[in-house]
């Protein structure tokens, strides 16, 4: 049995504070978000991440909320948030980008406000600007750090070269990055062991999970769950269909949950992987849990992710 790895898990507060528009935050929400974030804590976790935009900035305003009702909080956790993105911006409806200095100190300057803290243990900036250069964003997140606005810095959806050009500017790591990463968006491990074959057309993942294996650096999963895809029984894809009922046989073996398994999946993997869970339903955080003390074997992994490929390995 492994050691412990509720800290590994981290709570994404993307489901907090109500609807994703400008509506007023209401008391039902902020009962819904101290329900689930209780829960959290007292199942182990200590890791939370927000951003700037989740629920249009409901969710940071309700875990502000949260901290100021239960002093002593704060210094048990990490409190992570990410900024970048303009939701609705365009006026087709689209996002649009902006890593812009001014842009992201003012949003980053809000986000304190609406947690009620003096300064974020790390903050990430959501995706990449193309019209922010290397040099100019790197200026940013050192004054960010100099400021005391945040003690590390990481980036969030950013391809390996990426990174590697925006590290050249910085004194300080980039010490994360935060990617979709599950079952049925396994990218990051296919871009290595498919190599070389006619599987691969995307590469924009390529070198990044050595770089986690060889550097102090944290891969963060975001859609860890794929959306529930092998949980709802939704779904008339085959492959879908056959790993759901893998799931289900590995959970009966390992006398767990499906969705415990998923996170098994992903925590088996010899790098710093750490999982974003947004589940707000209490049952659901505690069986997310429980995978710190589920450990696959080798063939149950592999199993999982053929399956989960819908097609067999080289």
């Amino acid at each position: 049995m492994k050691e412990n790895k509720n800290t590994s898990l981290i709570y994404g507060c993307m489901g907090l504070g109500g609807e994703w528009n400008d509506s007023p935050i209401r008391k039902e929400d902020i009962d819904h978000a101290d329900k689930a974030l209780s829960t959290a804590i007292d199942c182990g976790i200590t890791s939370f991440d927000h951003a700037d935009i989740y629920t249009d900035g409901k969710a940071e305003t309700v875990f502000g909320l949260f901290l100021k009702n239960n002093p002593g909080i704060r210094e048990k956790i990490k409190i992570q948030s990410k900024a970048g993105i303009l939701l609705r911006a365009d006026p087709s409806g689209s996002s649009i980008f902006n890593n812009s200095k001014g842009y992201i100190t003012k949003q980053v300057e809000i986000i304190l406000q609406r947690l009620q803290i003096d300064c974020l243990d790390s903050l990430l900036i959501h995706r990449p600007d193309p019209l922010t250069t290397n040099e100019d964003l790197a200026e940013t997140l050192t004054f960010l750090i100099n400021q005391g606005y945040t003690k590390k810095i990481g980036v969030s959806n950013m391809e390996m070269s990426k990174i590697n050009a925006l590290q050249k500017h910085l004194s300080v790591p980039i010490f994360a990055n935060q990617i979709q990463f599950g079952l049925g968006h396994s990218h990051l491990v296919s871009n290595t062991v498919l190599f070389n074959t006619n599987r691969i057309t995307d590469h924009s993942l390529s070198g990044l999970y050595e770089y986690a294996q060889n550097n102090d650096f944290e891969i963060q999963a975001w859609g860890a769950f794929d959306r529930g895809l092998y949980l709802n029984n939704a779904s008339t894809d085959e492959s879908v269909i056959k790993t759901s009922k893998l799931l289900v046989e590995l959970a009966k073996k390992y006398d767990t949950a499906p969705i415990t398994i998923q996170l098994a999946w992903l925590q088996f993997l010899p790098i710093t992987l750490r999982p974003i869970i947004g589940t707000t339903n209490p049952e659901r955080i505690k069986q997310c849990t429980d995978s710190s003390f589920v450990e696959l074997s080798r063939e149950d992994w592999y199993s999982l992710w053929i399956s989960a490929l819908g097609s067999n390995l080289p």
